[in-house]
């Protein structure tokens, strides 16, 4: 009992407690076994804020990974044209995002979206507040992830491109095949049999 106060009890789990729940601190560390986990089955102060982080994070590293694959693949392709004048300038400047530290182009990146003198907003021009907005924060880390991302992915394809053997795609067109049929027949498959592995161990990279 404490003078002036109420009765306070052992609780069995590292405090003591009155009868209305106030805890009386500090406590005392005591084992719990699977508690902790129950409750973000049980209570909803942490089963709600814990579901939504881990939609979340899924969501994040899922799409920063599908975003990146598909702009890195639609560069590459476009890069690989017989012919085509300063390729190699072309892909020198894009893999300028992936040389740059990380930690450095998240500082850039945060001045650059600023709300109030960032030069997104200007040059749109739009007033979008990037980075003070729950939503918006979210599509502005998308945004900067695949920027800093994409770059891999262009080398990835870019190689994987060039080992795809150049009769078979010659044959499809041969027998009638469009652009769009080479692509998802031929070139995608083949594709994803050197790509895939890099594409889980780029979500599970995220994903942390």
């Amino acid at each position: 009992r404490i003078e002036g106060g109420g009765v306070y009890r052992d609780n069995g789990r590292g405090s003591f407690v009155t009868a209305a729940g106030e805890e009386l601190e500090p406590g005392w560390r005591t084992s719990v076994g699977f508690e902790n986990f129950s409750r973000i089955v049980d209570d909803p102060l942490i089963r709600q804020p814990f579901l939504r982080a881990f939609v979340w994070t899924f969501a994040f590293a899922a799409l920063t990974v599908l975003l990146s694959f598909a702009l890195g693949l639609f560069l590459a392709i476009a890069l690989d044209v017989p012919g085509l004048r300063f390729k190699r300038t072309y892909r020198a400047l894009l893999v300028i995002p992936w040389a740059m530290p990380a930690f450095l182009a998240l500082l850039v990146w945060a001045g650059l979206l600023n709300d109030q003198f960032g030069v997104v907003n200007r040059l749109l021009p739009v007033d979008v507040p990037w980075l003070f907005d729950a939503n918006w924060a979210k599509v502005s880390v998308l945004l900067v992830s695949v920027w800093l991302t994409f770059p891999y992915f262009l080398l990835v394809t870019t190689g994987a491109l060039q080992s795809i053997p150049g009769e078979l795609v010659e044959a499809a067109r041969v027998d009638g095949a469009g652009p769009w049929q080479v692509f998802r027949r031929i070139t995608l498959p083949l594709l994803l049999v050197a790509v895939a592995p890099l594409l889980i161990a780029s979500f599970a990279f995220n994903f942390n």
